[in-house]
């Protein structure tokens, strides 16, 4: 233990006590692995980075898998499967992805060969696990079981920011090793924002700089994230005196007047990523990209339903008789014809237009590179896009064939398609 805390030598801060715990349990490769770990505690606390950096350092045979992007239990155990055998140095390259996984019996016979390639412990890693009760209320109690019913050395690392308490289920299941990463104090606070300093200030300056913005922020707000960026934008207020030559560095009476004002004003914008009226720079365009960039992004949709929203886009901005030569491009050839150019007009500008869903499901086969089964867990992320308003209804819903109209903007589906390597453009009527 002693040698990884000076592997770590300032990488991690105010974690001691739990990263002792973590290494106590998981730190030594050559004694059991324990079945389970359950870490939680308030977001923004260094649940994953400490899990994280720890396998990182102990060179386990590792999955790790975010639970928000997968809507079955077939993708995860396809998922992990995958992840462990990209481990192998044994392995051909063709067969390191390719494991079938239709259900949990299947994942253990996988599970066991790669234990026997590969003799490393497996450490397989829930990040926002709670998201497993949303897919199958059974998923959480196997995973808790999985030692017992692979006889492999095998941990499973569930992060959340639930308490353990709200996992409870009525059968038996396993308890799992609880470590808890508590809310950081107020000093443990500024000693981390001390090292997001900037470089042309002493540490004393910032220092007293955070201690007035601590003071008004703390009982508000104990997100990390949220308190750097918050500590960045205003911290340009804080030094304008000085630039202007009003105030010395050491005048903190003066600079505490001018700043006060506006950490409650910002204060009502908290959560939001915004700065109040007080910061707004000239560059307005750059802003409004990087909101709505923040935006897409916050949603967290799953993998398919990024897809599915991208396929919603295409149906309600691409004419429907022209998806035989956009999407089947090596069957279908365009014939040419003499046009207007004055009437060509980008048809992302021009719409939405309402669709039926059978179309955009045709879509969304389309440009999705792998086979995937069109289930109910997959259909159901249609009624909830349009409860987050990504989505509309178009007229009487009929249950037979419901025709809606995409409610995004193009700058949005941008960065949607952006996080699964999409390119929108090529799939645009007039653009393709």
């Amino acid at each position: 233990m002693e040698k990884y805390l000076e592997y770590l030598d300032g990488k991690i801060i105010c974690r001691k006590k739990v990263i002792m715990q973590l290494y106590s349990l998981i730190g030594y490769s050559d004694e059991p692995m324990p079945h389970s770990i359950f870490v939680y505690g308030h977001v923004a606390t260094g649940k994953s980075l400490v899990v994280q950096n720890m396998l990182s350092y102990l060179k386990y045979n590792v999955a790790t898998i975010n639970c928000i992007e997968h809507v079955a239990n077939r993708h995860i155990f396809e998922y992990i499967l995958g992840d462990l055998s990209l481990c192998f140095n044994n392995f051909p390259t063709s067969n390191q992805v390719q494991h079938k996984c239709d259900n949990f019996v299947d994942f253990i016979i996988n599970l066991k060969e790669i234990s026997m390639n590969d003799t490393r412990p497996i450490i397989i890693v829930l990040d926002k696990c709670d998201k497993l009760r949303d897919i199958d209320i059974g998923l959480l109690p196997t995973f808790l079981k999985l030692r017992e019913l692979s006889n492999v050395n095998v941990c499973v690392i569930f992060i959340t920011d639930v308490v353990w308490e709200k996992f409870r289920v009525k059968i038996g299941i396993h308890e799992p090793f609880k470590i808890h990463f508590p809310q950081y104090t107020k000093n443990e606070l500024i000693e981390i924002l001390l090292l997001s300093m900037p470089c042309d200030y002493e540490d004393a300056f910032y220092k007293n700089y955070l201690n007035l913005f601590l003071s008004v922020f703390f009982r508000f707000c104990r997100d990390l994230n949220e308190l750097r960026y918050m500590a960045k934008i205003n911290f340009s207020k804080y030094i304008e005196p000085i630039k202007l030559d009003q105030s010395k560095k050491n005048d903190t009476a003066l600079l505490w007047r001018n700043i006060s004002a506006t950490f409650k004003a910002n204060l009502e914008v908290i959560y939001l990523r915004v700065s109040s009226e007080d910061f707004t720079t000239d560059n307005q365009l750059s802003k409004d990209i990087e909101s709505t960039m923040r935006l897409a992004l916050s949603f967290e949709l799953p993998y398919y339903a990024k897809y599915m929203l991208i396929a919603s886009y295409l149906a309600s901005y691409n004419p429907a008789k022209e998806d035989k030569y956009i999407f089947m491009k090596q069957k279908f050839k365009r014939k040419k014809r003499i046009t207007d150019k004055k009437k060509i007009m980008l048809n992302a500008f021009c719409g939405p237009y309402n669709f039926p869903v059978s179309r955009m499901i045709a879509i969304f086969c389309a440009i999705l590179n792998e086979k995937v089964d069109i289930n109910a867990n997959l259909l159901s992320q249609i009624p909830s896009m349009c409860q987050l308003g990504l989505l509309s209804v178009v007229g009487n819903y009929n249950l037979n064939e419901p025709k809606l109209k995409c409610c995004v903007s193009y700058d949005f589906i941008l960065v949607i398609a952006k996080t699964v390597g999409f390119n929108v453009q090529n799939y645009l009527y007039n653009l393709c």
